[in-house]
């Protein structure tokens, strides 16, 4: 095949393309027209394939390349190659291979993409069809070369694009390949060098802008050992000078990492120095900073000395301290030292004083009124110039104060610790709490003035017993909690507003979170603390009586129920809600008559009518309870209330509140208790005689004469009514009772 031959041949194809690509921007890819200039061209292609395996189209300095050579004059006029040439640029395409094998389908697909508007959703488009393989016998952007001579190959661009090399020395086109020795030609220029290094930083923050300094520096260090050997025969002096300068110009943290990359032979032994050289001070001073706290943190992680990249990092950071520079650094950091020590010491002097002052005004009961916003500042300077002690002394000393007739004072100087504690760490508050805790107990106790300060040590008092409790330490807890409960009982009288926040306080204590901890020790006693834990159960009263009315109805171990029924009496009437709460559901009878028992325990007289409802219960145990119950708590009433279930009570309990009536010395019963004797009961032989028995000896505590005709009666063996004899045991129970009764005429 002929120089002309083919190329006459191949351009047929491109006036064929030129064709099929414009009637496909008016027809659709089905029109007759477009189907027989699809057909011509096809036909065009494997006329070309039997000749060649490939045809391939490049672009170059907007000249047209066929099959690796240029265009033939006679060609280069027309029409159609200047605009199939047009195309490819607008397209970004510099070559495009149509590779034997080539199928009308590709063809199609190739020319429906190719006929529209370059836009970018379109090169998009033809990217996302070369991806997916949809024209698999058409290549684009494939590297060429064209023929100079038989001896000689060039780029087909006729000359190497800066950005080829750039995706050469950058790693980032692994199949870019460039004539290294016309690299090497053009790295004579350092000016050149210099440029392909800042366009390849730019290309690699661009692609990994996100990345981090050490991968930055990776990519650096790599342009470098190939631009270090494409000059091997440049002037490295000016090369060095001018890539340290662009580095010179980065950030100080990229430099330092930089600099730990054993880069002092790079250049012939120059870089490393040239770098140094065209930082300017503060810029070395900054990337010396971090090289500084790369090796305190190595020290901090105790990092093998024998890691490679530690002995870099030393040799790098003695490197630029040896320089002139460094040995100026390390003079000012001298100088800056002495300096910041001396000014230490002056400001300690000054906050002694400062401190000394305050305390000395207390003293003389002067309060100022800008000691609480003085005194968190001096605590704070104390604490970071180190001056723990001192600080904490003066705390204390403030502290003392709390404790003072002087209204004013205290005021103010429990505001002062309110701003003093929230100043400081959690860690340091929880601390200065601990230490304080006794005082602040006090002054709870002994403050008589609501303000905001109260309410904040309050909060700080409840975060230090949640602690605490979190950490097993039930007794230093309780004192804390047994104050707020003192205050909030009202057995330490104070105002609404202290009132208010002690009991506020108990609720936040008493957390979900803190009342597991407490119950479980409770329960277990695995600490050895069951007692510590029931002592500030018990404060904790109103809170922590549901959980423990809970695990009393739900336990089945009955040391742990006697447990149970023994801490709720001892928290009192604050139990009582909860307890009446319980008894108003649907409880089995069992917890039922532990709830009557504790009502009896803690309850006060006007429980004792709430009570009598389970007196005539359908179960006996529960009715025997209520009785103990009312009779415990019942007070001037519990006459009446016991008459009055007398009459509808179950026969079996009917004995006992006689008994009880007697007892009392219940006047008001006398007549409904003869009745009862006189009436027919519907119990046993056994139990009636029991019944009648005690009628009489009750009739007899109560002591009325009115009585002694019943009971004289009685003793007499003959019925009132009838002719029938009582039973001895009633006779001797009336006998005896008419002995007390008129023992007391």
């Amino acid at each position: 095949m002929t120089y002309s031959v083919n190329q006459e041949k191949v351009l047929e194809a491109l006036i064929a393309m030129n064709t099929a690509a414009i009637n496909l921007r008016l027809y659709p890819p089905t029109n007759a027209m477009i189907i027989k200039t699809i057909d011509r061209l096809h036909e065009t292609f494997l006329n070309l394939f039997e000749e060649s395996d490939s045809v391939i189209f490049a672009e170059a300095e907007r000249n047209l390349l066929i099959t690796g050579e240029p265009l033939s004059q006679k060609y280069l006029g027309r029409p159609q190659v200047a605009i199939f040439l047009t195309l490819m640029i607008n397209w970004g395409i510099k070559s495009l291979t149509f590779v034997k094998g080539l199928g009308k389908n590709e063809l199609i697909l190739f020319l429906e993409t190719m006929s529209k508007k370059p836009e970018e959703q379109s090169k998009v488009r033809l990217s996302q069809i070369i991806s997916e393989g949809g024209m698999p016998h058409i290549l684009f952007n494939q590297k060429i070369y064209v023929a100079k001579d038989q001896d000689h190959q060039i780029v087909a661009s006729l000359e190497i694009k800066d950005e080829d090399i750039v995706k050469y020395i950058t790693s980032e086109d692994p199949d870019v390949t460039v004539d290294t020795q016309r690299v090497k030609e053009l790295a004579k220029d350092p000016e050149w060098v210099a440029r392909i290094f800042q366009s390849g930083m730019q290309s690699i923050v661009e692609k990994d802008g996100t990345a981090s300094n050490i991968k930055l520096s990776d990519g650096m260090l790599h342009m470098l050992h190939i631009l270090d050997k494409v000059s091997e025969n440049a002037d490295k002096e000016k090369i060095s000078q001018l890539i340290a300068g662009a580095i010179g110009n980065m950030d100080a943290e990229l430099i330092a990492v930089t600099l730990t990359k054993n880069i002092e032979s790079l250049l012939e032994n120059r870089l490393f120095g040239d770098i140094i050289n065209n930082m300017d001070f503060e810029k070395f001073e900054a990337v010396a900073g971090k090289l500084r706290q790369v090796m305190d943190n190595i020290n901090l992680e105790n990092k093998g000395a024998d890691d490679p990249r530690i002995t870099y990092i030393q040799q790098a950071y003695r490197h630029i301290m040896n320089t002139d520079k460094g040995t100026n650094l390390q003079h000012q950091i001298q100088e800056r030292h002495a300096r910041e020590e001396e000014e230490k010491k002056r400001k300690i002097i000054y906050l002694k004083e400062t401190s000394s002052n305050i305390l000395n005004n207390l003293e003389k009961s002067a309060p100022h009124e800008t000691i609480s916003q003085t005194s968190p500042v001096i605590v704070q300077e104390l604490f970071s110039e180190g001056e723990k002690d001192t600080a904490e002394t003066f705390i204390n000393r403030l502290s003392d104060k709390l404790i003072s007739d002087n209204t004013d004072m205290r005021a103010e100087v429990s505001e002062a610790l309110v701003k003093i504690l929230e100043s400081l760490s959690p860690e340091k508050r929880i601390d200065i709490l601990t230490k304080l805790s006794g005082k602040l107990i006090e002054w709870i106790k002994f403050e008589s003035t609501y303000n905001i300060s109260y309410s904040s040590i309050c909060t700080h008092l409840r975060d230090l017993v949640q602690g605490w409790i979190r950490d097993q330490r039930f007794a230093d807890a309780y004192p804390i909690v047994e104050t707020f409960r003192l205050i909030s009982s009202n057995k330490l009288q104070k105002n609404e507003d202290i009132r208010s926040v002690a009991s506020e306080t108990l609720r936040e204590i008493a957390s979900d979170a803190t009342l597991d901890i407490l119950m479980e020790e409770f329960r277990t006693n695995k600490s050895d603390k069951r007692n510590e834990t029931r002592r500030i159960l018990i404060m904790l009263a109103e809170f922590s009586v549901n959980r423990l009315l809970n695990l009393l109805k739900e336990s089945e171990d009955s040391s742990e129920r006697v447990l149970i029924l023994n801490l709720i009496p001892e928290i009192g009437p604050a139990a009582a809600p909860a307890v009446i709460y319980m008894i108003k559901q649907d409880i089995p009878w069992y917890y039922l008559r532990n709830m009557v028992r504790l009502l009896g325990r803690i309850g006060s007289e006007e429980h004792a009518k709430f009570l009598a409802q389970f007196l005539v219960y359908d179960d006996y145990r529960v009715q025997r309870e209520t009785l103990k119950s009312i009779s415990s708590i019942g007070g001037s009433r519990r006459g009446e209330i016991l008459l009055e279930a007398l009459k509808k009570c179950d026969d079996r309990i009917k004995a006992n509140i006689v008994t009880t009536l007697g007892f009392l010395k219940y006047r008001d019963a006398l007549k409904p208790l003869i009745g009862l004797f006189t009436s027919k009961l519907k119990v046993s032989e056994e139990e009636k005689v029991d019944l009648q028995g005690k009628i009489c000896l009750a009739l007899g505590h109560i002591g009325d004469r009115e009585a002694l005709p019943f009971l004289m009666e009685i003793s007499k063996q003959s019925g009132i009514l009838s002719l029938k004899s009582y039973h001895p045991t009633v006779k001797a129970a009336a006998g005896k009772a008419v002995g007390w009764i008129m023992s007391k005429s």
